[in-house]
């Protein structure tokens, strides 16, 4: 016994240590696993509790006042749709606020605030029903709605903080549990250079096999750790240097990585030896960088958008008292933001057959003729986009379209996007965007997101000025 261990101590010291590390990988996949899962979780809380107010108490009161202004029974659907959906939404908060262990009695006062105002909204919409514009009127002036928003505040403030913390916790072990797996896979690069030192002392005691010895650790670094391409001296020294350099090569190349540097290369890897290594340490080394590094381009991106959608979002709630100061600023916003160079925002005016889109702002156009202040539904790129209600891109402008005019003289951009903003199933406002260069798909996903921002800003003001010109009618 006492034979065996001094003969295999190298094997079982690497047995143990592969066991240790494989316990501790697993170990860290399960943490990595559970806060991301706890990660969605908050996320989730924090959007189903978003939706009382955004699908519940918007669909309530855009239903009603539509179908008071209109007695047309299809602008009841966000009211019918709000009413069907508001239960699974408590039902889901509770069922995840459980989970979390989380004292939920302020969802049940804002559960049964909301459903005290789905019975006014009923009540209102059965006064509309009978054309009883009093008793519509009255109920109106009482804004049972403050009382929800109240509600739902008290509930809303610490939810959001708490489920903040949970996340940032779920974060933080999460970027730990990755620091673990990072060092404990440097720990085996690490635990291989004294482990290739025994051999080669091991090697010049057994010189008889020492030729095939070398010409094995040769190949296995070839084929593991980083093959050149190129047949070099396989003398002793220079295997044991090579092997040991591209260690270190790999050591310094993940320590790069963990301190954020996605820059880093591998000089000798080049495209004349990339297929001989796709499996190495140094290809696969490589692999791990471009997907690092595209995880954080994918981050970077997100961070831009969110970053956007909420700036966006206090030019919106700053000035949707006012259409056109709306539409200016959201124009100059949104050009600015995606680096566009002219664009011109269209909203949607008329009635039915009637209906037209008319330009409510502008940025840097010079108003040549196809700039109209009306388009027709179904005129041209932008009506046509409209009836379609689906996002153009333009990589060839046709000549003449439009020009950029700067201090430089006059250029044609290059790239055109017309984008519908939808509000559900509506389209209230439609952009042309025009750029000397093309746009990625987290720029398109920012104006979509943006426009269905505006788009809900722009049916809400409008509603409001249709429900305020009906009310003073009333008045006389």
């Amino acid at each position: 016994m006492t034979s065996f261990l001094k003969e295999n101590w190298i094997i079982l010291v690497i047995g143990v240590f592969l066991m240790a590390s494989m316990t501790l990988a697993i170990r860290n996949n399960y943490v990595i696993e559970e806060n991301h899962q706890l990660q969605q979780q908050t996320q989730l809380v924090r959007q189903e509790a978003q939706r009382i107010l955004s699908l519940t108490m918007h669909g309530l009161d855009l239903g009603v006042r539509g179908f008071a202004l209109t007695k047309d029974n299809s602008m009841l659907r966000p009211y019918e749709e709000a009413i069907q959906k508001t239960p699974g939404i408590f039902q889901q908060l509770d069922s995840l606020l459980q989970s979390q262990e989380y004292d939920h009695l302020a969802l049940e006062a804002v559960k049964t605030e909301v459903n005290t105002y789905i019975r006014f909204s009923k009540d209102m919409v059965t006064a509309a029903q009978a054309d009883n514009m009093s008793q519509l009127l009255s109920m109106l002036k009482e804004d049972k709605g403050y009382e929800v928003w109240k509600k739902y505040a008290a509930f809303a403030d610490p939810l959001f903080a708490h489920e903040e913390d949970l996340n940032r916790q779920a974060v933080a072990n999460y970027r730990a549990a990755m620091r673990n797996n990072l060092v404990l896979q440097i720990s085996i690069l690490l635990l291989a250079m004294p482990l290739l030192y025994l051999f080669i002392i091991q090697m010049r005691k057994e010189r008889d096999g020492r030729a095939a010895l070398l010409k094995k650790v040769e190949e296995n670094d070839r084929e593991f750790v980083f093959n050149s391409g190129i047949s070099g001296d396989t003398s002793a020294n220079e295997v044991n240097d090579t092997s040991i350099r591209n260690v270190k090569k790999a050591s310094a190349f993940i320590t790069q990585m963990a301190d954020g540097n996605y820059e880093v290369d591998w000089e000798e890897l080049t495209p004349s030896n990339q297929a001989l290594n796709r499996n190495t340490l140094a290809g696969k080394l490589l692999q791990l960088r471009d997907k690092l590094k595209q995880v954080k381009k994918e981050d970077e991106q997100r961070n831009w958008v969110n970053e956007g959608l909420t700036a966006f979002n206090e030019i919106i709630r700053t000035h949707q008292q006012d259409m056109k100061a709306l539409a200016h600023h959201s124009v100059i916003y949104i050009t600015n933001y995606l680096n566009a160079q002219q664009a011109g925002l269209f909203i949607l005016e008329g009635e039915q057959d009637d209906a037209y889109l008319e330009l409510a702002a502008c940025y840097a156009f010079n108003r040549r003729k196809h700039m109209t202040k009306r388009i027709n539904i179904g005129e041209g790129l932008i009506g046509q986009t409209y009836l379609e209600g689906e996002l153009v891109q333009l990589k060839m402008i046709p000549e003449g379209y439009t020009h950029i005019t700067s201090g430089l003289g006059e250029a044609t951009p290059r790239y055109l996007v017309i984008a519908p903003f939808n509000y559900e199933t509506h389209v209230p406002a439609i952009i042309e965007l025009s750029s000397f260069h093309d746009m990625e798909e987290h720029h398109i996903q920012f104006l979509n997101k943006a426009g269905e921002y505006l788009a809900s800003a722009i049916v809400s003001s409008q509603n409001t000025l249709k429900m305020k010109s009906l009310l003073e009618k009333a008045s006389y």
